[in-house]
């Protein structure tokens, strides 16, 4: 019947937009992992970090709780002091 095509096809574009926001979700936490890596020796012992490389740092942290995860746009994220 229609409607079991119609359902078919709701289900499908919803396993597929599953897919799309997993994807996105991966690779930003690789981008994100990548950009706190970075920032790494900011927290060495004989460093004292300011408050915006703390602030920085734990926008990345974060990141996964903004309002546009997973599809994130270029300044949805945090600028680097």
């Amino acid at each position: 019947s229609d409607d079991a095509e119609l359902g078919t096809k709701a289900e499908q574009e919803a396993a597929y937009q599953t897919r799309l926001d997993n994807d996105a979700a991966e690779r930003n936490r690789s981008e994100r992992d990548l950009l706190i890596a970075e920032t790494d020796w900011w927290a060495s012992s004989d460093l004292t970090m300011t408050a915006e490389q703390t602030a920085y740092r734990q926008a990345l942290r974060d990141i996964t709780s903004h309002a546009n995860w997973p599809h994130l746009n270029d300044d949805d994220w945090p600028t680097k002091p």
